[in-house]
């Protein structure tokens, strides 16, 4: 082992430079794959909404979210209603941008994705398009779960 001007061994000190770069890196790297998403979920506004539709040709709610999910080799559940049984919920001020917002609107599951500071992207209804909106009042008192798919940064 090389010692330096102090005597101090040069290698444990380089171990523990490594492993605080490999700790910054991992974050870094959850950080990247969110806005990956974040952007591939926006991107697709415009899209028209189709019953059942999971590809670019159209989406429904929860064939957004999935495809979304897939293109990055995620496999979520297919349905909304299914999507919100993941166990992986927490609360709507812990919620980050990528994760999954789902809905129970009447009898009817929605899910979308979060874009962080109180928007989201959906596939909304049969006479619309994916869009993005606020998570508002409306949305808010029907909001069901907060699914966060993707592992916490610290």
């Amino acid at each position: 082992m090389e010692m330096s001007r102090t005597g101090l061994m040069l290698i444990p000190a380089l171990l523990l430079a490594v492993s605080a770069c490999s700790v910054s890196t991992e974050i870094k790297t959850r950080d990247v794959r969110r806005l990956q998403i974040v952007g591939l979920a926006q991107s697709l506004a415009g899209i028209p909404y189709v019953y059942g539709g999971s590809d670019i040709d159209g989406f429904d709610c929860s064939g957004l979210v999935f495809y979304v999910y897939d293109c990055f080799g995620i496999r979520l559940p297919r349905s909304a209603r299914e999507q919100a049984r993941i166990r992986s919920s927490v609360k709507l001020k812990h919620a980050a941008a990528g994760d999954i917002l789902v809905f129970k609107l009447k009898k009817i599951w929605h899910s979308a994705i979060y874009l962080g500071r109180n928007y989201f992207v959906h596939a909304p209804n049969a006479a619309g398009w994916v869009r993005i909106e606020e998570l508002n009042g409306y949305w808010r008192s029907r909001l069901y779960a907060v699914v966060a798919v993707l592992p916490r940064g610290n």
